[in-house]
């Protein structure tokens, strides 16, 4: 998994989200109130006692079964608030679904994702691009089908996030094949198989030029300890050497999403991976920068995880997967 999916689209992600539970918060309050105001009448019309020929209150005959009716109408009702409010849930969600759908395929969306993808390529396949030498409308078609793909992960994440289980198997599908015709489009283009080998090194590799060009980078120049253009090439290939020797693509990418999303406790698989990933590469990081680098390289991953799980924690709880769904 990219730990960048969650960073680059949380903001807007997080914004949907509070629109959508605030809108169910609402429904919730007003139907609260609506059961109050029915109650009290009805409260105030229920018998409890019968009177005696000498005026004094006695227990009413019906007291031991009405006991054991209000006990049964206590689950049925526990049991039909609960599935209402999974019902109110599952509408929050195709509702929240629906709304990133509809934004995604509209002009303004489609415009919006396209000039984000774009300059996206354009900061990581910077330097691909230079050493290709391409230039006014190849370097824009280029910047295009490179950008897709570099947010070809994401796009799946958000789409699966927010897709019915039954949708799932079609979204990936979808996902394959949008994929395949973009490879064979970016092959095409290129037309030559040495720059096709290396727009694939440099693709495989993305996550890593996207964490050490953007957060490591800023990290580092902040606590004044700069990265040389060697050291920054040298910790990709580290960083990229431990996610492949650890598992991760198989199991946060492709159809690994699939699986991730169908169990809850993502957020506490990630930390979990990402933590065995970091002391994997902790010595080959040490071998590639100095003792206050490596310091302010943690600072940066810790952010990051930290930023990527709560993004999943929040999307688990909306979804009804969180910590409290997989405890039961």
């Amino acid at each position: 998994m990219k730990i960048g999916f969650i960073i680059s689209t949380g903001a807007a992600l997080f914004l949907a989200v509070v629109v959508v539970l605030g809108m169910g918060q609402l429904a919730d309050l007003k139907k609260q109130v609506s059961d109050m105001k029915q109650e009290q009448p009805a409260k105030s019309s229920i018998r409890t006692t019968t009177a005696s020929r000498g005026g004094t209150a006695l227990p009413s005959s019906s007291r031991s079964s009405g006991s054991a009716k209000s006990g049964r109408d206590v689950v049925e009702a526990d049991d039909s608030e609960d599935e209402e409010r999974e019902n109110r849930r599952e509408d929050r969600l195709r509702m929240f679904g629906d709304m990133m759908r509809e934004w995604a395929q509209s002009d303004a969306g489609k415009r919006m994702q396209e000039s984000r993808n774009k300059r996206k390529a354009a900061r990581v396949f910077g330097g691909l691009v230079d050493e290709l030498g391409l230039e006014g409308e190849d370097r824009d078609y280029f910047l295009g089908v490179a950008g897709a793909s570099a947010s070809a992960e994401e796009d799946l994440w958000g789409k699966l996030m927010t897709a019915d289980e039954g949708e799932r198997e079609a979204v990936f599908t979808e996902w394959e094949s949008e994929n395949s015709a973009r490879d064979a489009a970016m092959r095409e283009f290129l037309n030559d198989e040495s720059d096709w080998e290396r727009y694939q090194q440099y693709e495989s590799r993305l996550e890593e030029y996207e964490q050490v060009q953007g957060d490591i980078r800023r990290s580092m120049e902040s606590a004044g300890v700069p990265l040389t253009p060697d050291q920054e090439a040298q910790l990709v290939e580290v960083m990229y050497e431990a996610r492949q020797e650890s598992g991760m693509n198989e199991k946060w990418q492709g159809r690994g999403v699939i699986n991730q999303i169908s169990e809850p406790g993502i957020a506490d698989r990630l930390e979990a991976d990402w933590q065995a990933g970091q002391e994997a590469m902790s010595v080959g990081v040490s071998n590639v920068l100095s003792a206050e680098q490596v310091e302010a390289f943690n600072a940066s991953q810790e952010r990051s995880i930290r930023g990527a799980t709560m993004g999943l924690r929040m999307m688990e709880n909306f979804r009804g997967g969180g910590r409290d769904r997989n405890r039961e």
